[in-house]
């Protein structure tokens, strides 16, 4: 156990965007994946000057101790059938037929650290405990990407909803590398509002640590922070939320594309001496020819003023 004073000694300290807190302290269960350093918490109840705070994704209990050791109160959900501690009620955030606890409806800050969507080696309802069929099933862990991800901003969005206006929204993520593919929460992050302020963690003690892997001289690198959102709800009404969309777009189809960069992507894909009729072929058909009548001449022009070489009659080819 500590006291209020000790843990606003130690955050205090730490007044700027990036958070680094080597010690976890003594709240929540160090056995618990995932867990995150319950200083983070602590440093933006002191931040917000939060007199209340709730908890989706409420886990080993980490957010619960450190309320109890900073005298305010705290209410937690979790979909664990046997929740760590008494202040954490069993409940699926994503099911819209349960209702969020009275509390959060009051709570100054409502935290989120949600679980990871595809980490292959991190277990919640296979592993940490031991869930149903349908438990299992609404895991985020257990998810793939995209299916995680929509479930997760699901979350926020109950959590933001439930908000009093003037309140803080404390979203933790991290950055995921699973089966060959990179993909960032912070980037497919839902905004419920305007963003208030972004803060990275430094992580420290993590098994990549432990494991001693390392890149070298490859071109991806060892992440070693995670990314914290803030959001402060400005109104008891307003919702204005930003949701990420992956979009995909053949550059010949694209408005947005200069003729520069359409010819320069055609040579690129010929990769060697092409005529004027190879490279008509290609561009013919696409949205970007489609609406502009002299596009053959527009394509000519192009060649002869871009980094492109004119070999012969007729022929061209990448000058770089």
């Amino acid at each position: 156990m500590m006291n209020r004073d000790e843990i606003i000694k130690i955050v205090s300290a730490n007044d700027t965007t990036v958070l680094s807190f080597p010690n976890r302290g003594p709240w929540g269960s160090s056995y618990y994946r995932g867990n995150c350093s319950g200083y983070i918490p602590a440093f933006f109840i002191w931040k917000y000057d939060a007199a209340s705070v709730a908890e989706i994704f409420a886990g080993s209990g980490t957010t619960s101790d450190l309320c109890k050791d900073m005298g305010i109160p705290y209410k937690g959900i979790d979909l664990n059938p046997e929740p760590a501690r008494k202040d954490i009620i069993t409940m699926n955030i994503l099911d819209d037929q349960v209702e969020l606890p009275d509390e959060f409806y009051s709570a100054d800050l409502c935290f989120l650290h949600p679980p990871y969507p595809g980490i292959n080696n991190v277990r919640y309802s296979t592993g940490m405990w031991h869930g149903t069929a349908e438990e299992i099933a609404q895991d985020i862990q257990e998810m793939d990407w995209k299916r995680g991800m929509q479930a997760v901003n699901h979350a926020i969005m109950r959590g933001y909803n439930a908000m009093p206006a003037g309140s803080f929204e404390v979203v933790l993520v991290g950055d995921v590398r699973s089966k060959g593919q990179y993909h960032s929460m912070i980037a497919d992050l839902i905004r419920p509002t305007e963003l208030h302020q972004l803060f990275v963690k430094v992580q420290h003690n993590c098994v990549s640590d432990r494991s001693g892997n390392t890149y070298n001289r490859s071109d991806r690198a060892l992440t070693a922070h995670e990314m914290i959102a803030v959001f402060k709800k400005p109104s008891g009404y307003e919702i204005a939320y930003v949701v990420p969309h992956e979009y995909k777009l053949d550059v010949r189809d694209s408005s947005m594309a200069t003729w520069k960069d359409l010819v320069a992507a055609v040579m690129r894909k010929l990769g060697k001496e092409s005529s004027l009729d190879e490279i008509y072929k290609e561009i013919e058909g696409h949205k970007k020819a489609e609406s502009n009548p002299h596009w053959r001449e527009k394509v000519r022009q192009t060649l002869q003023s871009g980094p492109f070489s004119h070999t012969g009659r007729g022929k061209w080819s990448f000058a770089a």
